[in-house]
């Protein structure tokens, strides 16, 4: 048995610019088709009312005994109903509800006395059951056989002729002209601009280019993730597409001619209307049909109109036959019951094969009928207003060829507050529809209409081939050029589904019945004739907004949740992409929330909610569509009868919104925790705790209106969710701006690393220095010359730096060997880097300027009985001592008031660490110079062969005979270090550090490493294998023998240099011994997974990610391994692959963006936000003596602990920082404000490199979530 049409009860457009149902209601309402043996019914008219000739719907044992489950459903019913609020059969709220209480001249709410004018008011009629008893509803079988027809609209008429014509000079169907001649007025319609919506839609244009732009050209560089930032641009532009299709119904507002009126102010039309109101039905109740059809009788005409109603029932019910049958007694009813029709194989569309049976009476053959014979159609359901007819019939006279005109709906048990499934609908009553018909697109809704009897007539009658028959109805009239009016009240009211179930079943045969007009040959917008383009598109336009919907909502709920669980994200979060995002997010929001009364926003936001809760139906509906035959495949799903059905159904619909809602619940506890605890990706984190908010609203919503309550409570909740919305929405854009991620410039960091060094010169100081450095530097230290050092073979040991730290100005050897190695080795790695920065000649500057110092310490050892080719090295110039008594500037100081002395060693004696650094020193400097220098270039390349030679004779370290305290930090951290060597002789008894030596604080811990990372440079700068075969392969594995307890620490300074000389060789053999390649480059790739993943437990990560190792606690140690990470990841070899490289360059950039203002703040002095002021370096601290302070000046202990900052800024210095903190407490006086040149030297160097890398920091924020924590750990090493 099939079910009624009014158990639909909904007849508006679900309406939504942004989303799936932007243009998909546009045409049609399409709850009251049918099939032929199946008129999808609901189990709202089952739970709430008897039908005629059937037993309740509630389920029964076979005892007659009602299902539990039922009475529970029913009991939960009534509770809702006592709530207070508008839910299911409950209109408590009262017909005012509808509006909540505001009303509008123009747009107002339906006639509340109309309701109350019958016997049974809606309020009541759950009720209906008490009043007619089963034995009353029984159809007489042979009563129900017979065929009730209408008569032709004619048939009254004298001889059957009309006064328009005779009947054999009838024209065609079409428009017929009804001026004296049989001229046909042309209706012209009129417009006017709609300033306020152009504004907003054409700002919304212009900002759409720019946001399309700035996507393209500054949020698409996601590396890997490439694809899924298209995909999702591809979306958003899908997304843009339907709200500037919306937006196109705000540039025009329609002008409405005034209704001419008698004296006593009655509208008047120019001809006598006949109109042929028809309701069809099935299974309605008959209290429900009663209401129509009075009311339809009852609506006032205008003079000279008539009307005749005619009840088509499907279900041959003679209970509404001979209700008709005693209304149409009464005086002045014109009501006529039709019945009896035989259904088609195949049935698609029942109503209007309902409709078209008894038109074809009224109107038969095929020849057009007068112009004034109207047909009006209302749902079952749909109660007319007193005044629907004098509001609605003068439009006709506006032109012969107004075919048709529409009015909008209301519905009597709707709360506006709650209207979760957007049932009131006013993006497309009050914004769409009144933009169609300023541009003349016919968009039927399938009730509350009057059309031209010959435009229905020549369109075909209603469409039976689809399920939405109004939208092809109106693309129809359309096409054969018949114009639309629309009037904009409310001059009817209906009921809106309740259960959950029918309004899924509703919005999915929408969606199915726009797929099916658009996929077929024949009917299709996209080929049928008599169509513009632009209508082409509009039409289109439904079947374009239902796949936009199914597509951007469940892309709208994955981004967060892949963000916390993948750690991917879509764009590029950035300062152009905050600006873009944010003025796209306004303008969008104007387009979709421009309203003509200040509390529409809530009603317009409910399309939204609407679209979230309903976007699995779309897709199940576009995929039925897709997947068959051009929409031939598409049919009503059988109804659903009985409480545990039902229950099973609800079920079905909700699996899909509670899984997201759970699945988003449960990544916003994860998420709000990794925030708590400190997340490694701070930015898009953040941003998708609070996308997931805005997310869980809608299912949240649909779960409260199906379990918990459908009144007051949801009216409460919806309040409080649409505040939120909007404030979450606000809250997205302002962490956008709050915590994007900064772009640092590491040209301008290599630079100002750079200057550094340039800040630590003494000596006569070379022109073309800084600007920042020649402010406040000068020539010091000029005076390092004598007798004294002529008398040990030196004659001048001006220039280089001061080493810094804690020996401040004391000019340490082999830091300085160091920094210009890895300086040179910089510019050989990073090219490009240097290049593209305009960094390379500082940079080779300052290579030249430490390979030119270094090259003035060391002379051939002459003394009697020291081996033929023994070198004498300064090992330090100037005295800690004295250097440790003084803070004052170095200009101006002379040999008197600062003495410097120098101290040497034999390579006799051993000094294989400081020999071999200074070798490789030379040799990385004569590979950088050779070509801009290539007569120094060959001096180094003498000199790195001379003390390599010399260190390599006698193997030893320079600082074995030095004797410290055992209460010494170095001692006690070196007891157990050295092979052979006991506590004791590590730890003599205490003395005095006569002499001002500062190897307590520069003592070499081992010589085996320096001697591998010398070899290595002399095999690439000279390329003769016995450097390799007798000088790597020996050291190497010496350094392994004897040395190995070090390499543990995983440390890479002046003192450890295994690791670099790995990195080193992993390039060499990689090119010249492939074969040999494979330990390097293991041994690296595990030290490098050491730092980076922490493996091992010796390196710690703090809170904001900076990679801490108790072995070597400062920022320096830290940027040294950035250093070599980077160089690694240059490496071309089949060793280490594309994504490893990739990797760990973003490890590199990790540390150096730490450094420069990651940490909370920079840590680099001269640089960024909230620059270390207190750093402890003399000059920087001391006061200004001078207009260029080039006179010495003594500033005492009171500048050293003053808390004022430095007077003058010290470009580019790194703070030690040497503890296990984020936070800097920026005092002169504490060790971690210390700077130095072995501590700096990885700033310039690792910049340069990452100048040069490919890829960017957003790339390397991709992929940090839940399953994949350790996504820079993953793969292969």
């Amino acid at each position: 048995m099939g079910e009624p049409y009014s158990d639909r009860r909904y007849d508006q457009k679900d309406f939504d610019a942004s989303s799936s149902d932007l243009f998909s209601e546009s045409s049609s309402s399409r709850e009251r088709d049918h099939t032929p043996a199946e008129y999808s019914g609901s189990e709202e008219a089952d739970s709430r009312r008897f039908n005629h000739g059937r037993a309740p719907s509630y389920p029964t044992d076979k005892g007659g005994r009602r299902d539990a489950l039922g009475i529970l459903l029913r009991l939960a019913e009534a509770l809702e109903m006592d709530e207070g609020g508008v839910g299911v059969g409950d209109a408590g709220a009262g017909p005012d509800s509808y509006y909540g209480g505001y009303e509008d001249e123009k747009m107002r709410q339906y006639d509340p006395d109309l309701l109350n004018s019958f016997d049974s008011n809606p309020k009541r009629h759950l009720n209906y059951a008490a009043r007619y008893s089963r034995s009353e509803s029984l159809v007489d079988e042979e009563d129900a056989m017979l065929s009730h027809e209408a008569q032709p609209w004619n048939a009254d008429l004298e001889g059957g002729h009309d006064p328009f014509w005779d009947s054999e000079d009838a024209p065609p169907a079409g428009v017929v002209g009804t001026g004296e001649q049989g001229e046909v007025k042309r209706f012209k319609r009129q417009t006017r601009i709609n300033w306020s919506g152009c504004t907003v839609m054409f700002a919304y244009f212009g900002v759409l280019c720019f946001y399309l732009y700035i996507r393209v050209s500054k949020t698409l560089d996601l590396g890997q993730y490439f694809w899924y930032g298209i995909i999702v641009l591809i979306v958003e532009i899908m997304g843009a597409s339907t709200t500037l299709l919306y937006g196109v119904n705000l540039l025009l507002h329609p002008v409405y001619q005034p209704v001419p009126r008698d004296e006593s102010g009655k509208p008047m039309v120019a001809l006598a209307y006949h109109v042929r109101v028809l309701v069809p039905c099935y299974k309605e109740s008959l209290e429900i049909l009663a209401r129509t059809c009075s009311a339809a009788l009852e609506a006032v005409l205008p003079e000279g109109c008539t009307r005749s109603v005619y009840l088509c029932d499907d279900g041959g019910d003679s209970t509404k036959r001979k209700w008709v049958q005693s209304k149409a007694a009464e005086k002045g009813c014109s009501i006529y019951y039709v019945s009896g029709r035989k259904r088609s194989p195949g049935e698609m569309n029942g109503k209007s094969a309902n409709l078209n049976n008894c038109l074809k009476m009224l109107y038969p053959g095929d020849r057009a009928v007068p112009p004034n014979e109207l047909v009006c159609i209302f749902d079952a359901d749909q109660v007319a207003n007193k005044d629907f007819y004098t509001k609605t019939l003068p439009l006709f006279d506006a032109g012969d060829d107004v075919g048709m005109v529409l009015s909008p709906q209301a519905f009597y048990n709707l709360n506006q507050r709650a209207d979760i499934f957007n049932h009131s609908n006013i993006h497309f009553w009050e914004y769409a529809q009144h933009g169609y018909d300023a541009i003349g697109f016919i968009s039927c809704t399938g009730t509350n209409f009057l059309i031209r009897a010959n435009a229905f007539k020549q369109a075909g009658w209603s469409p039976e081939y689809t399920l939405t028959e109004d939208y092809m109805l109106g693309m129809v009239l359309k096409q054969q050029k018949w114009h639309c009016r629309y009037v904009e009240e409310y001059l009817a009211v209906g009921e809106a589904p309740e259960q959950v179930r029918n309004c899924f079943q509703q919005r999915s045969r929408w969606c199915k019945g726009h797929f099916q007009i658009v996929l077929s040959r024949r009917y299709s917008p996209m080929t049928i004739r008599g169509l513009s383009p632009f209508m082409r598109i509009m039409y289109c336009s439904g079947v374009w907004s239902y796949i936009v919907g199914a597509v951007t909502t469940p892309l709208f709920i994955i981004i967060p949740l892949l963000t916390i669980w993948a750690g991917i994200f879509p764009i590029v979060i950035s300062w152009w992409a905050a600006l873009a995002l944010t003025i796209y997010y306004i303008a969008q929001s104007l387009v979709l929330n421009y309203s003509k009364k200040w509390w529409h926003p809530e009603a317009l936001w409910f399309a939204n909610i609407s679209n979230m809760i309903l976007w699995f139906t779309y897709v199940k509906g576009a995929w039925r569509a897709l997947t068959g035959k051009f929409g031939a495949g598409i049919t009503f799903k059988t109804t659903i009868k009985g409480a545990g059905r039902l229950l099973d159904s609800v079920l079905g619909d909700l699996w899909m919104p509670g899984a997201c809602f759970v699945l988003s619940l449960v990544s916003l506890i994860y998420g709000i925790k990794e925030l708590i605890h400190g997340a490694t990706v701070v930015t898009t984190l953040t941003i998708s705790v609070v996308w997931i908010v805005y997310s869980m609203i809608p299912p949240y919503l649909l779960i409260h209106y199906t379990w918990i309550g459908r009144g007051t409570t949801l009216q409460f909740m919806c309040r409080v969710a649409f505040v939120l919305s909007f404030a979450t929405s606000i809250a997205a854009m302002l962490l956008l701006w709050a915590v994007y991620p900064k772009d640092y410039d590491f040209g301008a960091s290599t630079k100002v690393g750079l200057d550094f060094y340039e800040s630590q010169m003494v000596g006569t100081l070379p022109p073309g220095l800084s600007n920042d450095v020649t402010s406040y530097r000068g020539d010091a230290f000029t005076y390092e010359t004598g007798e004294a050092l002529l008398g040990k073979g030196f004659g001048d040991v001006t220039g280089g730096w001061c080493t810094g730290d804690q020996v401040g100005c004391v000019k340490m050897t082999q830091p300085t060997a160091v920094v210009t190695a890895f300086l040179a080795w910089s510019l050989l790695a990073f090219p490009d880097g240097y290049n593209s920065g305009g960094n390379t000649a500082q940079a080779q500057a300052a290579v030249r300027w430490g390979a030119t110092y270094l090259m003035k310490l060391w002379r051939p050892d002459t003394a009697p009985g020291v081996p033929a080719g023994a070198v004498n090295i300064i090992y330090q110039v100037g005295s800690w001592s004295l250097e440790s008594q003084y803070w004052g500037i170095y200009e101006g100081l002379d040999a008197t008031s600062m003495p410097r002395p120098t101290y040497n060693v034999s390579t006799a004696l051993g000094a294989s660490d400081l020999a071999g650094d200074m070798a490789a020193a030379f040799a990385a400097s004569a590979l950088v110079l050779r070509e801009s220098d290539p007569a120094f270039a060959a001096q180094l390349t003498t000199a790195a062969v001379t003390l390599y030679q010399a260190a390599a004779q006698v193997q030893g370290s320079y600082t074995s005979g030095f004797t410290y305290s055992c209460t010494s930090y170095f001692a006690k951290n070196l007891i157990g270090a050295k092979r052979n060597q006991t506590a004791a002789e590590l730890c003599p008894a205490p003395q005095d550090y006569e002499g001002g030596t500062a190897l307590v604080a520069y003592n070499s811990t081992s010589f085996y490493d320096d001697l591998l990372w010398s070899s290595a440079w002399l095999w690439q700068l000279t390329g003769e294998q016995g450097y390799y075969d007798n000088g790597v392969n020996v050291y190497y594995s010496l350094h392994l023998d004897k040395e190995d307890d070090l390499d543990a620490q995983l440390i890479t300074d002046w003192d450890n240099l295994f690791w670099a000389s790995n990195v080193l060789l992993a390039n060499l053999t990689s090119a010249k011994l492939p074969t040999e390649a494979g330990s390097f480059h293991q041994a690296t790739q595990s030290f490098l997974k050491q730092w980076v993943c922490g493996s091992g437990g010796t390196v710690k990560y703090t809170n904001k990610g900076r990679a801490f190792n108790p072995h070597a606690p400062t920022i320096g140690d830290s940027l040294n391994t950035a250093f070599i990470s980077a160089v690694y990841a240059t490496i071309p070899s089949p060793q280490i692959g594309t994504d490893l490289q990739f990797r760990l360059n973003c490890w590199s950039r990790s540390q150096v963006r730490y450094v420069l203002g990651d940490a909370g703040r920079s840590l680099v002095s001269g640089w960024g936000k909230k620059a270390p002021t207190h750093v402890q370096d003399k000059e920087a601290a001391c006061p200004s003596v001078g207009t260029l302070s080039k006179t010495a000046a003594v500033c005492g202990v009171q500048s050293l602990n003053s808390t004022a900052p430095n007077p003058r800024t010290l470009p580019g210095g790194v703070v030690t920082l040497a503890q296990f903190t984020d936070q800097l407490i920026d005092d002169r006086t504490l060790n971690s404000s210390r700077v130095g040149i072995m501590n700096n030297v990885g700033l310039p160097t690792t910049s340069a490199g990452l100048n040069q890398a490919s890829g960017t920091w957003e790339q390397c924020l991709q992929g940090y979530g839940q399953f994949t924590k350790n996504r820079i750990c993953s793969g292969s090493w």
